[in-house]
């Protein structure tokens, strides 16, 4: 069973862009989780893992923005073929590799950036199929059953909002797991505008993020690219 979660600020956005995209991609035996009123990310999705969790079927666990939409059917074929592996505990749609944390996205450069940012009005697709990244985005998340039943968004990030999904990879590779890009067909169709405050909020997560994770846990095979420093603490 794939299940579908979203943690919902606004109903009218999520039944207008992600219910949809959720009912075009899910299957008969689909479940679809929600939790509502919260103003936070990290607190619902962990009670939505800890529902799916307890799934004995569970295949996968996509958190979903509740203003992105999935643009086609193709998500339960896509996960059951990455599937196979069974080190894989997260996918994304779009990610990165070589990426210091303190700056999180900021600075990741067109050729170490994998599969599809797709906005409202916008769209920069860096590779097609599945590739191993450090991080993914967090408006899109599948996330594997070993990795729904075992690691938990970090609450007290949520003072910041931005930084869960750069957490979240860490965990799962720190865990042993890999953190795969696909590029899922998507939109995110953001209805608010990235602020000054938020590119501060996205600062300070960045600063708190880099004094958490070293970058011992990354994958020797992409050491080289590290060696003019580690991230900063």
């Amino acid at each position: 069973m794939i299940v579908f979660g979203t943690a919902i600020s606004d109903r009218t956005t999520y039944e207008e862009i992600a219910l949809p995209g959720i009912r075009r991609a899910a299957e008969p035996d689909s479940a679809i989780i929600v939790r509502e009123g919260y103003d936070s990310i990290q607190r619902p999705y962990n009670e939505i893992m800890d529902e799916a969790a307890a799934l004995p079927d569970l295949e996968a666990l996509v958190l979903l923005h509740q203003d992105l939409e999935l643009t086609d059917g193709s998500l339960p074929a896509r996960i059951r073929r990455l599937s196979g592996d069974p080190r894989i505990g997260l996918i994304g749609s779009f990610g990165a590799r070589d990426v210091r944390l303190h700056c999180g996205f900021a600075v990741a450069k067109t050729e170490t950036l994998f599969g599809t940012a797709s906005v409202e009005g916008f769209e920069a697709r860096h590779s097609s199929g599945a590739h191993e990244v450090e991080l993914v985005d967090g408006s899109l998340l599948v996330v594997s059953p070993w990795a729904t039943r075992s690691i938990r968004f970090y609450e007290p990030l949520a003072e910041h909002f931005h930084g869960y999904d750069i957490d979240f990879s860490q965990r799962v590779r720190a865990a042993g797991g890999r953190v795969i890009c696909d590029d899922i067909p998507y939109v995110h169709r953001m209805r608010r505008p990235y602020t000054d405050d938020d590119r501060a909020a996205y600062r300070a997560m960045c600063g708190v993020i880099s004094r958490m994770w070293e970058p011992e846990i990354r994958p020797a095979e992409w050491a080289p690219a590290f060696s003019t420093g580690p991230a900063a603490r």
